[in-house]
């Protein structure tokens, strides 16, 4: 009797242990793609159409091509960056969309993605928390990538090169970490944040592109950021948040956000984004630099006792020197020349320009709304 009930036991722990082991077997899947056949897919869409929540697709080397949507978390995995290749053939508004949590792409390049001037990108990530994105390299692209209405994002270990219009724009996003990237030639826009907080941008490096801040927030908002041990042409991105009494020399990029007392002088500040960009500041001054081909020159937003002086402003691809909703500011003794706009006065009043020569800018020397003097005074 014994023996019969030993032998019913081991029966059934045989029968439960291959049980837990098929469970096992099948959770977490790898699905495997390549377009040569002999994988079980040789699209990545079909893959991921397959796809369980949490499984993962290994995509071998090879130029997969077409728009690709991914709504289930899952991972996405190219065996080598430089040959395995995502090809939007300039179709659709985004190459690669994300609508879904915990998904992690990487290995992988992007290129060849939709263009237009808006934010059309090699891969967007919407209502996508917590989404990763690494070891990819974005390359002729309009933007490499968008990152919209999703918290907890990582950008990490990429190349972001000649892409059109832009590197990567955060919006709507919270809680962003970009590190560790190289951005070269990206529309001079290697990161725009608009429209977030407590972002991380750290040990990335910019080459002929910069970060550009968006500080139109939602009412009672203020924009946080850490930038930590970015570089801009060899030479270290300034930023300065809530920071009073300091001397900015031997800058790449310089951005003032909520700050105090700052002098920004005798620094040489081309082939950025934006040269000087100012937020929410007070009793700044911007003496004797070169500030010259960039997207925009000296940016003034939100900030009042702003001084601008001695400097050399010269091709800037949009505005030269843009005071916006800024009042009690003074732009005197510079040389403005072959900007789009020279001096662009936008939502001011209380400004003061003196004695600056502004000449042969593209559209205009002088667009001013202000309430006094809405012209250069020169001798």
């Amino acid at each position: 009797m014994k023996k019969i009930f030993l032998s019913i036991f081991l029966t059934t722990l045989l029968v439960l242990t291959s049980v837990s082991f098929s469970t096992a077997a099948t959770e977490n899947n790898i699905i495997y793609v390549d377009d040569d056949g002999g994988a079980d897919y040789t699209t990545i869409q079909d893959a991921i159409q397959a796809a369980s929540e949490g499984d993962s697709i290994y995509v071998y080397p090879g130029t997969y091509y077409g728009i690709i949507t991914i709504e289930k978390s899952l991972t996405l995995t190219g065996e080598d960056k430089t040959s395995t290749i995502i090809d939007g053939q300039q179709l659709g508004e985004d190459m690669i969309t994300v609508t879904a949590p915990n998904v992690h792409i990487n290995g992988f390049t992007i290129q060849n993605g939709p263009r237009g001037n808006g934010y059309n990108s090699g891969i967007k990530l919407e209502d996508a928390d917590n989404g990763i994105l690494e070891d990819i390299l974005f390359m002729d692209n309009c933007w490499a990538a968008e990152i919209r209405t999703s918290e907890g994002c990582i950008f990490s270990n990429n190349q972001v090169v000649d892409n059109e219009q832009g590197g990567v724009h955060v919006v709507f996003s919270d809680s962003t970490t970009v590190t560790k990237c190289s951005f070269v030639n990206n529309g001079g826009r290697g990161i725009q944040i608009a429209k977030g907080s407590n972002q991380l941008i750290s040990s990335n490096t910019f080459i002929d592109c910069g970060v550009e801040v968006h500080d139109s927030l939602p009412q009672g908002n203020r924009f946080q950021c850490t930038m930590i041990d970015n570089t801009v042409n060899g030479k270290p991105l300034v930023y300065l948040e809530q920071k009073n009494i300091r001397l900015v020399r031997n800058a790449g990029q310089v951005i003032l956000n909520r700050c105090n007392g700052i002098i920004v002088r005798n620094n040489d500040l081309t082939n950025t984004v934006m040269g000087v960009q100012v937020l929410g500041s007070t009793f700044v001054k911007i003496v004797g630099n070169t500030i010259m081909d960039n997207v925009h020159g000296i940016s003034v937003s939100k900030s009042f006792f702003v001084t601008i002086r001695n400097n050399d402003i010269l091709n800037n691809s949009y505005a030269g020197v843009g005071l916006y909703h800024s009042s009690a500011c003074r732009v005197v003794l510079n040389e403005i020349s072959g900007n789009d706009y020279g001096v662009y006065f936008h939502g001011t009043v209380l400004n003061m320009l003196c004695l600056n020569k502004v000449h042969d800018n593209k559209r205009h020397d002088f667009l001013i709304s202000s309430a006094l003097l809405p012209f250069d005074l020169e001798l």
